[in-house]
């Protein structure tokens, strides 16, 4: 919440307008919980609103095997990377692997869901509010594990997807289309999956694909429109 205060002081922005992708959708659902006052949109990407069997299926099989230490470790030194790689101090931004995990699993999910039900579903795998306490909610999310030949990256959603995202249905190898609802659906079937949805891995998306880029200009104009 300090950095979203900070941008505040820094803008003189009153509200903020708030886009989480995946384990982010989380992040801005709790801020919007929190300081509702200063929200004035929120946007989850394929956001894991209903959790993911992905992190379920990792932490079950960790705990089985006695290796969540390790998973720990190997996951958090990646973030380090990630971090590095931004320009950001990790012990500034510290995380926890298998916190994370377990918040983004089914049961974990339920748990944040029962204290932050701002824009949920109101039906199985339905739409949610589209406003509430004067917040406009969103979500976009891709349904296509693989992409593109040329990105490395597609063969790990390929088999997230084969090992456990597809026991819910169509997903981006992560995170399934109906986990992913939240608010006012703009599209749930773009032809991206869990990477393509914030331009990684080096920008390479399908090549009919729409580019993630210009989706993300586009809810900045449509929140301009509405005054947002």
């Amino acid at each position: 919440m300090e950095q979203l205060k900070e941008v505040m002081a820094i803008t003189g922005a009153k509200k903020l307008n708030l886009i989480g992708h995946s384990h982010g959708a989380h992040s801005v659902r709790y801020a919007a919980g929190v300081m509702p006052q200063h929200v004035a949109s929120v946007m989850t990407v394929g956001g894991a609103n209903q959790g993911t069997i992905v992190a379920s299926d990792v932490m079950r099989l960790a705990n089985q095997t006695g290796t969540s230490e390790l998973l720990n470790t190997l996951i958090s030194s990646f973030g380090n990377v990630i971090m590095w790689a931004q320009g950001l101090d990790g012990q500034a931004f510290p995380h926890n692997a298998l916190a994370a995990g377990h918040s983004t699993s089914i049961e974990g999910t339920v748990e944040f869901n029962q204290r932050f039900k701002l824009g949920l579903s109101l039906s199985l795998c339905g739409e949610g509010k589209y406003k509430d306490q004067g917040i406009a909610l969103y979500s976009m999310t891709g349904n296509q594990p693989v992409t593109n030949p040329l990105d490395v990256s597609d063969a790990a959603m390929k088999a997230l997807d084969l090992l456990s995202a597809s026991k819910a249905g169509a997903n981006d190898g992560i995170v399934s289309v109906c986990s992913a609802k939240f608010g006012k659906t703009i599209r749930d079937d773009y032809p991206w999956n869990h990477l393509d949805e914030i331009n990684l891995l080096f920008g390479i998306k399908g090549t009919f694909a729409p580019d993630p880029v210009a989706a993300y200009r586009q809810h900045a104009n449509r929140l301009k429109l509405q005054g947002l």
